[in-house]
C-alpha cells in the first residue's frame, strides 16, 4: 500500500477501540509525513501534522485523540492518502460515521487524495441507512484482526 521511497502526506486518525489502529505506520513507513485530524467549529476538519503522537495528541472532541493546534497543517490539497474512519462500511462504500459529517464535508476538498478506509471484517455489512449527502469511500481494506489483538 504504502511506498518504500517516495515521501507520501497521509492523513489517518487515531482509533477508536472499534477501530483499526493506523498509528504503528509512523514507525513502519518513517518517511512519509502522518497528519491527524482536529474538530473545528461549523463540523469541519483540520489536518495536522504528527511525528509522535504520544506526545503531540490529546482528547479533543468527543474524546477522540486529536493533535495539538500548534502543529503544522496540511491544506487538503496536499494529502496524498486519506484514509477514513468509520463505524460500518458495505462493499459499495456506504460509511456509517458518527453523524458530524465532518469527513462528508472534508473529502470534496481532497479531489487528487487516494481515498480509502480500514475496517476490521465485523464492520462490514450488507447495507446500512445512508442520507443523499453521504459520500462514498472507494477503497475498503479488510483487517483480519489477529488472535493476539482479542486479548
Amino acid at each position: 500500500m504504502l511506498s518504500e521511497t517516495s515521501a507520501l502526506k497521509i492523513g489517518i486518525y487515531a482509533p477508536l477501540p472499534h477501530e483499526v489502529d493506523l498509528v504503528p505506520l509512523l514507525r513502519e513507513y518513517p518517511q512519509h509525513r502522518y497528519a491527524f485530524p482536529r474538530c473545528l467549529p461549523e463540523h469541519r476538519l483540520c489536518f495536522h501534522q504528527v511525528c509522535c503522537p504520544e506526545q503531540e495528541l490529546r482528547p479533543g472532541a468527543m474524546g477522540i485523540l486529536a493533535p495539538l493546534p500548534r502543529l503544522p497543517i496540511f491544506t487538503p490539497e496536499e494529502i496524498d492518502i486519506l484514509i477514513v474512519p468509520g463505524v460500518a462500511f458495505t462493499p459499495r462504500g456506504e460509511r456509517l460515521g458518527y453523524g458530524g459529517g465532518y469527513y462528508d464535508r472534508y473529502l470534496p476538498l481532497c479531489p487528487q487524495a487516494r481515498i480509502l478506509a480500514t475496517a476490521f471484517s465485523e464492520q462490514l455489512v450488507d447495507s446500512i441507512p445512508t442520507e443523499p449527502h453521504d459520500l462514498l469511500i472507494p477503497e475498503i481494506l479488510s483487517i483480519c484482526p489477529s488472535t493476539s489483538d482479542k486479548n
